[in-house]
Order: structure tokens, then C-alpha cells, then sequence
């Protein structure tokens, strides 16, 4: 007669937990100790092109690119020798492989749980099974949200140029005025030498001297010039040293038509030495040009002086850039939507100003906040991470 079968039925918990893994969004791949896959649900094999009996046994580092696949096992080693839990953790963005060899992110966290010597499949009884640790691994594919952040990075990118031009054109008579003023320097020295020289009642040292003043008013002209272009020029993001000092300067001669012509003055209080930021200077610059022409226009609206201060200052890890007006302050009603896009209290605006800032500051790890300050007008507080800044 047959001997008896050596089958063994998976208990109702074994089936249920069956299911559950396969019933799992995220793939699950269970190892033993020795690192080989004992369990690949449904999600994986989608994931990873491969079905459970072509991996099943196999150590789960082939479905790792180097350098983690040649790292791996030296965690498991090092695990079973001193308990380093270096491989336990939740939501490591790591490099998989797919049987194809193509490879893709993944989000792993991995978990540890006790299983037994014994696999289900060996006709051991429950009861004589050997205790030993496995562990669970559930992972998730971050291609798609890659290429979602990939595409928000770059709207943000056209959003951040958009506003750029935007202010520019609402500036353009003010930086008309900036270049020209220069031309007209330029132009005025030039005739006055000519005159000289042809009547004869120039001095070498004279001409030097006009030639210098030619000169400098040239390099103005050409100092707005380089500025307009940085401003308008589409670019990739960049981080570099920032001297947030300079970037101030820049940006005074930039309005300071605009804010004579409004009868205000713009006071600068910058502090020195200040620590280089790091970041892209091109956007921290708009950063600074918005808050400072709608402070300008806030005080147009209704003023107690007229005083527009920029500051810096430096602690706690960031360079902090302080815009302040004495316009009318900041209602709390204002004050819960400031940053929302396409919230404004302008009649001709489009409210994506403050919005734009805030995600540009996001962006590069920093902070930008808005309050009323004391005394009344509006304070925003720019920080932007320092340079070297953990």
C-alpha cells in the first residue's frame, strides 16, 4: 500500500495571510536569514517582471543594481554577527532591477519578523520547527512620482520666469530711466571734451579725467544691462554662493527711478560681514525686487512715512533678508490667504507674486513668513539656508 502523503494543507491563518500579500498594492518580497526569497506576492512580480518560482530560493540581491547588490549580504553577515539592525528601516530611496535590467527608484522599508527553520513546504510539524528571524521587505515604485515632482519643478521653472518678465514690464519706465541716465552722462562728457579739445583748453590730466567719468557711467549702463538679462534669461536652477548683500544693491538701482518718482526712499541696513547663502541668485533677487515693489505699493495705497527698509541679518543657520513698509499692515483675514496663487488685493494684479516667492524659497530649503510689524506696515522675512548649512 502507498505510504502516507507528505503534503501539508496551508492552515486557514497560512491562506489568509496568503492573500493578504497578494492582495497588497505595494510589492512584498519575505527573505530568510541566508538572505534567499521565500515569498514574492503578486505586486512584485508585476514590478519586477519576474514570477515567484523564478525567484523563489534565490538571494534577493539579484534584484539589486551595484553598488547594493554587492553590499547586501555584507548587511546580513554583519547582522547575524552582531544584531546592527543597519538593513531594518522605513522609506530608504534605494535603485532596483527588473529582469530586463532596466532599473527604476524605489521606496523600501524593510521590517523583521520570526519564521521558522523549517519552510512550509518540508512536512515538518509546527511544533518541532526551529524558530530563526526573517525579514519583509514592501516596496514602491517611485518612477511615476519622480516624474510628477520632474514636471512641478519644471512648472514651477516657467512660473518663476513668467513672474520675472511680468515685473519687468510693469518697471520698464523706471529701467528706461536707469539706462539712460548714463547714455546722457556719457553723451554730455563726450561733447564737453570735444569742445575743449577743439578750442584748445584741455589738459592731458582734464582729459584723463572725463575719459574716467566716461568710463564709469558706462560700466552703470552696463551693470543694469547684465542685470536685466540675468532676469529675463531662461535657466536651469542653480546653487552657488550668494552674496545676499550684493544681490540687495542690485536691486535698489533697479527701482530707485520707480521709488523717487512715487517720492519714497528705499533704506538699506545690511549687515557686515554677512555669510554667503547658498542658492540660485537670479530667483533670490525677484524674491527681493517683489516684496520691495509691493511694499512700494502698499504705501501708495496709504503711508506713515516714507521709508521702505531692507535688512539683513545672519543666525541659526540662514541668512535672513527683512523687507519692511509703512503701508496699512496686514489684516488677519489678508493674512490667512497672502500666499495662495491667484489671491490679490491689487485691482490689475493676478496674485501669483507672493505664491511664486514662497515656492521659490521652498524650493531652496528656506522660509519666507509675512506679519504686521510693530508700528504699524508690513514685515516679510525672507531665510535662506547659509552656505555649508547642514
Amino acid at each position: 500500500m502507498p505510504g502516507p502523503s507528505t503534503a501539508v494543507t496551508p492552515t486557514v491563518a497560512e491562506s489568509s495571510f496568503n492573500a493578504l500579500l497578494d492582495a497588497a498594492v505595494d510589492a512584498i518580497v519575505l527573505i530568510n536569514p541566508r538572505g534567499e526569497v521565500t515569498r514574492f506576492n503578486l505586486a512584485a512580480e508585476k514590478m519586477f517582471g519576474y514570477r515567484e518560482s523564478e525567484v523563489r530560493g534565490r538571494n534577493v540581491s539579484m534584484l539589486m543594481p551595484e553598488p547594493y547588490q554587492a553590499q547586501h549580504d555584507g548587511y546580513l553577515d554583519r547582522y547575524a554577527r552582531t544584531g546592527e539592525r543597519r538593513i531594518i528601516g522605513i522609506g530608504r530611496e534605494v535603485t532596483a532591477l527588473r529582469k530586463d535590467g532596466t532599473t527604476f527608484p524605489i521606496d523600501l522599508s524593510v521590517g523583521e519578523f520570526q519564521t521558522a527553520a523549517h519552510g512550509p513546504d518540508s512536512g515538518q510539524r509546527a511544533e518541532d520547527e526551529t524558530p530563526e528571524h526573517g525579514f519583509v521587505g514592501i516596496i514602491r515604485d517611485l518612477t511615476e512620482r519622480r516624474a510628477q515632482t520632474r514636471e512641478a519643478e519644471e512648472l514651477r521653472g516657467r512660473l518663476t520666469h513668467v513672474g520675472r518678465i511680468g515685473i519687468l514690464g510693469e518697471m520698464v519706465s523706471g529701467i528706461a530711466h536707469e539706462v539712460n541716465q548714463p547714455l546722457t552722462a556719457i553723451s554730455n562728457y563726450a561733447s564737453a571734451c570735444r569742445r575743449m579739445i577743439n578750442a584748445g583748453a584741455i589738459s592731458g590730466a582734464e582729459l584723463s579725467g572725463a575719459l574716467e567719468k566716461i568710463g564709469a557711467q558706462a560700466e552703470r549702463a552696463g551693470q543694469v544691462i547684465r542685470g536685466l538679462r540675468a532676469l529675463v534669461r531662461r535657466r536651469d536652477e542653480v546653487r552657488e554662493p550668494l552674496d545676499c548683500n550684493k544681490l540687495i544693491r542690485d536691486v535698489s538701482r533697479l527701482v530707485d527711478f520707480e521709488m523717487r518718482q512715487a517720492g519714497y526712499r528705499l533704506v538699506l541696513d545690511l549687515a557686515e560681514p554677512l555669510p554667503d547663502a547658498v542658492g540660485d541668485a537670479v530667483q533670490i533677487q525677484q524674491i527681493v525686487l517683489n516684496l520691495v515693489r509691493n511694499a512700494l505699493d502698499a504705501m501708495l495705497e496709504r503711508a506713515t512715512s516714507d521709508v521702505i527698509e531692507v535688512t539683513t541679518s545672519a543666525a541659526d543657520g540662514f541668512v535672513e533678508i527683512r523687507v519692511r513698509d509703512s503701508g496699512p499692515g496686514i489684516s488677519a483675514a489678508i493674512a490667512e490667504r497672502l500666499f495662495e496663487p491667484f489671491f490679490t488685493t491689487k485691482p490689475q494684479g493676478i496674485g501669483l507674486g507672493l505664491s511664486i516667492c514662497q515656492s521659490i524659497i521652498t524650493a531652496h530649503g528656506g522660509q519666507m513668513t509675512a506679519e504686521t510689524a510693530p508700528g504699524g506696515g508690513a514685515q516679510f522675512r525672507v531665510r535662506v539656508p547659509v552656505l555649508g548649512n547642514p
